[in-house]
């Protein structure tokens, strides 16, 4: 039986992609995570990389997204946890993440959803307060703080939405995330990524070359 694969990408990325987990219908007919072939991807990171991209090529720069490191949380839909006792079972899991950010030390880890984001956390630090109550208004209070906050010298965890914002009730998530009643996440998020990654472009070993 084909087995979907654990990554993608490279791990010397600056730039890290962390997904919730395989779906759990399909995960033997995809082929990485975050597969392009799931429409998954294309609601929760396409509109957000298209973003970046117009607004980076407004200074004549075009990023290189295939190489984005890209894995899963959880490699089993069944192995997310429903209850704060349940992060026990993903213990070597996230041990194993812990050293694989400490060794790689990318810049930014970007996680898709509550429980990605969680994951990150519980994977590069126990000194922060672990919950399990990320909405989308907190995650998208705890998006700004990472922007904010944001140090090129240290991996920087930044949440995103998943699949809530492809669902029934994504106008409140946009308007959550942003903290804007007609606010648009994609645009805002794009937008705020796009300005660290200008900021930093020298930093950032992501850009097409144009040689």
């Amino acid at each position: 039986m084909k087995c979907m694969k654990i990554e993608s990408g490279s791990k010397h990325s600056p730039i890290w992609l962390l997904g919730d987990s395989p779906p759990k219908n399909w995960a033997d007919a995809l082929e990485v995570p975050l597969d392009a072939k799931h429409p998954a991807r294309h609601n929760i990171w396409t509109p957000i990389l298209e973003g970046i991209q117009e607004r980076v090529y407004q200074s004549w720069l075009r990023v290189e997204a295939s190489e984005f490191y890209t894995r899963n949380a959880a490699q089993n839909a069944e192995d997310r946890p429903r209850s704060n006792s349940e992060w026990s079972n993903l213990k070597q899991d996230i041990l194993c993440f812990s050293e694989l950010l400490r060794t790689c030390k990318p810049r930014i880890v970007f996680t898709f959803g509550a429980f990605a984001f969680e994951f990150a956390r519980r994977s590069l630090s126990t000194t922060h307060r672990a919950t399990t109550n990320w909405s989308s208004k907190k995650l998208g209070q705890e998006f700004c703080s990472s922007v904010v906050d944001f140090n090129i010298q240290n991996i920087n965890v930044i949440p995103l939405l998943h699949t809530s914002i492809a669902k029934a009730r994504f106008l409140e998530c946009h308007r959550n995330f942003t903290g804007i009643p007609d606010g648009n996440y994609f645009d805002y998020a794009a937008c705020k990524i796009s300005e660290l990654f200008l900021e930093h472009k020298a930093e950032l070993d992501i850009w097409v070359s144009q040689q």
